[in-house]
């Protein structure tokens, strides 16, 4: 309890850790809190990257094309 700026209070959780508690359980709170964020953001859909246009047909493609005439 020495660690702590703002008690939890027994009453441990990840926004107590975040505002500057240390004692074990706001830690722990934190850790698991983390790791659930991190498993979330590995689910997530990437929505914002775009699709890669080519500007440019490539070698295949010219020959593929020229088979089907």
């Amino acid at each position: 309890m020495a660690n702590q700026r703002a008690s939890c209070k027994g009453k441990s959780s990840a926004t107590f850790y975040s505002n500057g508690c240390r004692c074990r359980g706001c830690r722990e709170a934190w850790r698991q809190y983390k790791e659930e964020d991190q498993t979330k953001k590995r689910k997530s859909v990437r929505r914002d990257t775009p699709i890669v246009e080519h500007d440019a047909f490539t070698r295949e493609q010219i020959l593929a094309a020229r088979a089907n005439r």
